[in-house]
């Protein structure tokens, strides 16, 4: 498990005490705190020896998410990496379920994302997370207009062309190989929300691998956010890094010019739109024994 992290210290501590219901594999957690100034150090030396699996952590220096990845990948022992965030409390089989897509040595598993409004994850926080707080915060699970467009395309049309901009890195696996093939993450994004997981995805594409979508590997995000906007906003530049990057990409170039436009006319928030949901029963969330 690879988990990056920023200042999110009591989301942090509610997904790793989460990751108590995977019982049914073996697995490490490793963090990499990116320079953390809100106490999240303390949380991890906390809950270090006070988890059921071995729970690894490295630091880093306020470098950005697809450093943080980077360097928590260098230091997992695993074939198979499964990075998730910070705020992404995983379901039962969680990890089980991305191994087995990963048999294919050329896939990226992608899973399927929940939400918990806003309004009501701080109900849940600062508390232990024992069985029945775990079953009753999946019980507030929502499915938000932005990832059932995502679980269409996926579905719909799983080999199209611009499958990669499906490629979400709060639940997504691959072999290490293929992370080691593909290169990692582009540091050069820095510390800015945005686009890097989109360029990770267009370059494994660019090497041939497969985005496979993993529905039965859930996990819940602990929404902390009332507009999704603000992310395309402040993260504009990201977006117009990534098509400099790949000028010679007619689909990112059309992906930038998209971002730029709706932020521009101040639709920014109908792009990947987290704050509305369907009408969809949260999932049966069954814990091992």
């Amino acid at each position: 498990m690879i988990v990056p992290t920023y200042n999110k210290r009591d989301r942090l501590a509610f997904t790793l005490e989460s990751f108590a219901y995977q019982r049914d594999c073996n697995f490490e957690v490793v963090v990499c705190d990116d320079g953390s100034t809100d106490g999240t150090s303390a949380v991890l030396n906390r809950l270090r020896g006070n988890v059921p699996y071995p729970l690894v952590t490295v630091s880093g220096s306020r470098r950005g998410a697809g450093a943080a990845r980077n360097r928590a990948a260098r230091a997992a022992r695993g074939s198979v990496l499964v990075f998730n965030d910070d705020d992404m409390v995983p379901a039962p089989g969680y990890i089980s379920r991305h191994v087995e897509a990963c048999s294919d040595h050329d896939v990226l598993s992608r899973g399927e994302r929940w939400t918990v409004p806003v309004d009501v994850v701080p109900l849940f926080l600062g508390h232990v997370v024992d069985p029945r707080l775990y079953v009753d915060i999946w019980s507030r699970a929502r499915m938000t207009v932005a990832e059932k467009w995502t679980l269409d395309a996926l579905t719909a049309s799983p080999n199209h062309q611009y499958r990669f901009l499906q490629t979400c890195t709060s639940n997504l696996a691959m072999r290490r190989a293929s992370f080691d093939r593909i290169g990692g993450f582009d540091e050069s994004f820095g510390t800015r929300w945005g686009a890097e997981d989109t360029e990770f995805g267009y370059r494994a594409q660019l090497a041939g691998a497969g985005i496979r979508l993993t529905s039965s590997a859930k996990n819940l995000h602990l929404e902390h956010s009332n507009d999704s906007g603000e992310k395309f906003r402040s993260g504009l530049d990201n977006f117009r890094h990534l098509g400099e990057i790949h000028s010679d990409s007619k689909g990112i170039s059309a992906l930038v010019r998209y971002v730029e436009l709706a932020v521009e006319r101040g639709h920014a928030g109908e792009l990947f739109n987290e704050q509305e949901f369907i009408d969809r029963d949260s999932p049966d969330i069954v814990l091992f024994c």
